[in-house]
C-alpha cells in the first residue's frame, strides 16, 4: 500500500483483501457494494446457510485509531436498513443472517486483518 493513496482506493483495496480472506474461510461472496436507498454494504456472503452482511473498515497506521471502532451506531443502523432492503428484494426474510465487521490496518506493505463475527445486532430503532 503506497503512502498518500486516496481513501477510495484504500477502501477498495481493503475490500478486495477482505473478500480474499472470506473466500479462504470458505464463504461464498454473493454481492459486492450492494446499494439501496439507505446506504451500501461492502460485501454480502454466505457462511453455510447464514447470510452475512460485511462492513469493511480500512486504515493506515495508528493515526486514525482502530478501524473497528469507526462503525458507529449510525453506521450500524444504515447497514441494517440496507440489509433489510436486500432481504426483502431477494425474498429472503426468515433466513439466518448476521452482521460482521472486518478491520484492516495497513502497516508498510502488509495488512493486519481482524474479523468480528456477529459484530452487532439488528438495532431496535431503525
Amino acid at each position: 500500500m503506497r503512502v498518500g493513496q486516496g481513501r477510495r482506493d484504500l477502501g477498495q483495496h481493503g475490500e478486495r483483501e477482505a473478500e480474499k480472506f472470506l473466500c479462504a474461510q470458505r464463504y461464498a461472496i454473493v454481492a459486492r457494494n450492494y446499494r439501496s436507498p439507505f446506504g451500501e454494504i461492502d460485501l454480502i456472503a454466505l457462511d453455510h446457510l447464514t447470510i452475512v452482511f460485511v462492513e469493511v473498515r480500512t486504515h493506515t497506521g495508528e493515526a486514525f485509531g482502530d478501524p473497528l471502532e469507526s462503525v458507529t451506531a449510525r453506521k450500524q443502523r444504515q447497514i441494517a436498513k440496507t440489509a433489510l432492503h436486500y432481504l426483502s428484494c431477494h425474498r429472503l426474510h426468515g433466513r439466518a443472517a448476521r452482521f460482521d465487521v472486518i478491520g484492516i490496518r495497513w502497516e508498510g506493505e502488509g495488512a493486519h486483518l481482524t474479523h468480528i463475527k456477529g459484530a452487532f445486532d439488528l438495532p431496535r430503532s431503525l
